[in-house]
């Protein structure tokens, strides 16, 4: 058995790893023209940068269906069309034949660089089986989960019992979760529960599923799962007692990236992507959290819901992350049957039922891709999402309502109403930022990530890229903390326009209320909350003036008042908390169905 790399490689730990490359070159060096495909199971977005003006800026994106997906199970055909659409749009040409045209040509065709991202092959699958009980776990689980992977947790999964491992519901718990790696904790128990699991797993891997074993535990523990699975799976070890806790979860979470980047070099085919460099969706999004934590001094939340859903937090120089592979709107939706139907109920501005929740989540299974142009399936979707960002926050370990004062999310998808998708991020993440201000804005063309996959190569370029073109301003919202018979007032104000034009407005307690101000335009807001209300953190009635450099900027939205307090409360009775519902709607100018 060898033990487990806690040395953080560059490219491991970065989730960087370069395609195969003719006479050992190592990746491309970004110049002028790059190119970066996003691709999963949903689509294949192809984006192209360029230098305008001796800066580099977003010039188009081409989008394809992804062929990643049965039957085809091969992202080359959906990447090739996309990137036609891209050269269709521009009038470059990007293709040769099988390859990419590189260098930039001087009239402008070709490319200098290359980049993949996203989830072009199905993410990896491991199992994490801890033996008696250890605070480790929940490092283990994290680090794996900040990977491309889909994690099945004994703790979480397998139902609690005496503290003896049952044989028989671990073995049909290996079955459902068919791991390709498993990692195992031991940290108390009997010896007899340290032999079933070994046993179970050793059958596993006699099956062919599991093909690597990573063992936590002391070196007699180790010795013992090397001498039952040594001969049927690669095995690496540590000694908890010997490495710190956080080296042990960052040498799992490298491994883990480094296979899924390996995985992803063995399945390109062709020659169409042999000098890309990929970069994983996770780390990409963190590259950029970090960012504009570091350049706009804000605390930051981004959110990718695409193929997988992605959470990254910047706050006050602490980061915090999770990915969960299986989760989401298109080929992860049956994951969703996890969230008990009664939670997502209560986000519903309808009389319905769990039983329809369950339904609608099986239908969407049967066509996961679709566009939702019913406005019935939009306020589902916004459900189900509210749900799936409340458990989201708290996996990652941020507070149940976060500092925030900066939401990034994107990219939105077809049909998508922006307001609702406004309302949907307030909801299921409940920001609470100090000074009583978050920014809502989206990422509409995918450049988080793209941007993201460049700067571990070229972080100039990847910032003035961010910079110019990234961000597109929904709203601003005013965040009323405090609480008061429904209907009472919370907070009155004043939002004065440049060149004199002012607007006064009252919003009752527990509602929202909208004020438009054109992205582009700045403002000030003058609040004065009632006793027992506060802008943010604020004393209850401390009147605030956001003036000068505190200003309020314009957005596509305008600005958003919240006076629904925190935490966001439903009423129980199902009559009242559905017209509490489609007031919000309402306030905000959303069709209720």
């Amino acid at each position: 058995m060898t033990g487990i790399n806690v040395e953080r490689s560059s490219d491991a730990s970065s989730g960087v790893e370069t395609f195969p490359t003719q006479a050992g070159v190592n990746g491309p060096q970004t110049r002028d023209a790059v190119l970066v495909v996003d691709v999963d199971g949903a689509a294949a977005r192809a984006l192209l940068f360029d230098m305008v003006e001796g800066s580099p800026r977003f010039v188009a994106v081409g989008v394809s269906r992804s062929t990643a997906v049965p039957p085809l199970d091969d992202p080359a055909p959906g990447i090739v069309r996309a990137i036609r659409d891209l050269e269709e749009q521009t009038g470059r040409a990007l293709i040769d034949g099988e390859q990419l045209i590189t260098p930039q040509r001087p009239n402008g065709d070709g490319i200098d660089a290359c980049f993949v991202t996203g989830m072009p092959v199905p993410p990896l699958r491991a199992a994490l089986i801890t033996v008696g009980q250890s605070d480790l776990r929940r490092e283990l689980a994290s680090a794996a989960r900040r990977t491309t992977t889909i994690l099945a947790d004994s703790t979480e999964d397998l139902p609690e019992g005496d503290g003896t491992v049952s044989s028989t519901a671990l073995r049909e718990w290996l079955a459902l979760a068919r791991p390709e790696t498993v990692v195992l904790l031991c940290a108390g128990g009997t010896p007899d529960d340290w032999t079933v699991v070994l046993d179970a797993v050793a059958d596993l891997a006699r099956d062919g599923v599991v093909r690597s074993g990573i063992v936590v535990s002391d070196d007699a523990h180790q010795q013992q799962a090397a001498a039952a699975l040594g001969s049927t799976l690669d095995l690496s070890g540590t000694d908890p007692s010997t490495v710190d806790a956080r080296e042990i979860a960052s040498a799992l979470e490298s491994e883990l990236r480094a296979a899924y980047a390996r995985r992803v070099s063995e399945a390109s085919s062709g020659r169409l992507l042999a000098a890309a460099r990929f970069v994983d969706r996770p780390h990409a999004v963190q590259s950029v959290t970090a960012f504009l934590n570091r350049r706009m001094g804000r605390n930051v939340l981004a959110i990718s819901m695409s193929e997988g859903t992605v959470l990254q937090a910047a706050l006050e120089g602490r980061g915090a992350a999770v990915h969960r592979a299986e989760r989401d709107l298109g080929s992860g939706v049956r994951s969703l049957l996890a969230i008990p139907p009664e939670d997502v109920l209560r986000w519903l501005p309808a009389r319905t039922s769990t039983e329809d929740v369950t339904q609608w989540i099986l239908n969407r299974a049967l066509r996961p891709f679709t566009v939702m142009e019913s406005q019935a399936d939009r306020l589902m979707a916004a459900a189900l999402q509210r749900e799936l960002l409340a458990r989201l926050v708290r996996e990652a370990g941020l507070p149940e309502q976060p500092d925030v004062d900066l939401i990034a999310a994107g990219p939105a998808s077809p049909g998508e109403s922006l307001m609702l998708t406004v309302l949907t991020l307030l909801d299921g993440i409940q920001p609470t930022p100090a000074a009583g201000v978050v920014s809502v804005a989206a990422d509409l063309e995918g450049m988080m990530v793209s941007a993201g996959a460049i700067a571990g190569s070229d972080p100039a370029y990847a910032r003035d890229v961010l910079e110019q073109d990234f961000l597109t301003p929904l709203a601003t919202c005013i965040v009323i903390t405090g609480s008061a018979p429904e209907g009472a007032l919370a907070v009155r104000g004043e939002l004065r326009r440049e060149g004199g034009e002012s607007t006064r407005f009252s919003v009752p307690a527990g509602s929202l209320h909208r004020l438009p101000l054109p992205e582009g335009e700045t403002a000030t807001l003058i609040l004065e909350p009632e006793p027992g209300f506060a802008v943010g953190t604020r004393e209850p009635g401390e009147v605030v003036r956001l003036e000068g450099e505190q200003q309020v900027f314009g957005a596509e939205l305008g600005v958003i008042i919240d006076a629904r307090g925190r935490p966001i409360s439903l009423p129980d009775d199902r009559e009242a908390r559905v017209a509490r519902l489609q007031s919000w709607l309402a306030d905000l100018g959303v069709p209720a169905e």
